[in-house]
């Protein structure tokens, strides 16, 4: 038999390796970058030129991953229609279970951090707004949004752990995943409106990066049930997720934004880990209600000595 490469260990080593080197050089540039009392940014510095560079790279390299992974195409004899909408499928598979059950506890972690904080900055907003001094800014009410949707986002990504360990009759997977690309997607209003009159571009560009590559990311993995396939594609969206989200940690953000990066970047982790190892070997199915788990390269070997060892 031959040899099949494990593709989700490349995707982790790449992916953690361009992960630490841009992290690192980020925190270079926020020391030398960055200068007078406001943190306005100096022109040419070599550190900013030098992460640019390191994304461009971090991205170039995954997509060359991406373009170098094995997708292999069932037999017809099997049921295809559901060809894509077992790509998360990991029965039995406890490493996955464990980074998406991750990923969404610290989704219902940033819940109560990012609604207190939008609380508080709704009521300075109606305070400002009854004395005539209110002059425009955060009035906090996208953070309330972003919270109940981060609420949302821990539902679906509870689910898609579930279900990815234990898959019931059909595969729900879509669903659950545009739940976590719709908290994305008020994450990103309140980001770009916080953000967009800082003068310090580099200080929120990173956060969003990683905002719009993780909400990218639930998008496509929602599409894996959709007929909307890209798996190529949501494996190098998951890869930037992980390098653009540890790019804006180390800028030491609010724990309500952390505690999501963290998550998106768990997430992402969990699809690299199992994305490959389905696309390389697909689940199996017998019949649209019976499931059977694609078997382990170990045993299809034993399978194959038994086989010749009969033939002999």
């Amino acid at each position: 038999m031959k040899r099949i490469r494990p593709y989700n260990v490349y995707w982790l080593v790449w992916t953690l390796v361009l992960t630490a080197a841009a992290a690192g050089v980020r925190v270079w540039q926020e020391s030398t970058a960055f200068e007078g009392q406001y943190g306005f940014p100096v022109r040419g510095a070599t550190a900013s030129v030098v992460l640019v560079c390191v994304l461009v790279i971090a991205g170039a390299a995954l997509g060359i991953l991406a373009a170098r992974q094995p997708v292999v195409t069932p037999p017809r004899a099997q049921v295809r229609g559901r060809r894509w909408d077992m790509s998360f499928f990991a029965v039995g598979d406890v490493v996955f279970l464990a980074l998406v059950w991750f990923a969404a506890f610290c989704s219902l972690a940033a819940v109560p951090l990012l609604f207190g904080r939008g609380r508080d900055l709704w009521r300075a907003y109606q305070l400002a707004k009854a004395m005539n001094a209110w002059q425009g800014g955060d009035n906090g009410l996208l953070g309330m949004v972003t919270a109940v949707l981060a609420l949302l986002a821990f539902l679906g990504l509870l689910q898609i752990g579930r279900e990815g360990y234990r898959p019931g009759r059909r595969g729900r997977g879509g669903f659950w995943a545009a739940l976590p690309a719709c908290a994305g997607c008020g994450w990103l209003l309140g980001t770009y409106r916080n953000c967009a009159a800082d003068p310090v571009l580099w200080d929120y560009v990173p956060l969003l990066l990683a905002v719009i590559a993780g909400m990218l990311l639930y998008t496509d993995w929602a599409g894996m049930s959709c007929a909307a396939a890209r798996p190529r594609r949501t494996l190098w969206l998951a890869g930037m997720t992980v390098v653009c989200s540890w790019v804006a940690l180390v800028s030491r953000p609010d724990t309500g934004t952390a505690m999501l990066l963290i998550s998106q970047s768990a997430a992402a982790l969990a699809a690299l880990w199992r994305l490959p190892i389905n696309l390389q070997n697909p689940p199996k199915v017998g019949s649209e209600d019976k499931l059977i788990p694609a078997p382990s390269q170990e045993t299809e070997m034993t399978s194959e000595n038994k086989e010749e060892d009969t033939h002999v």
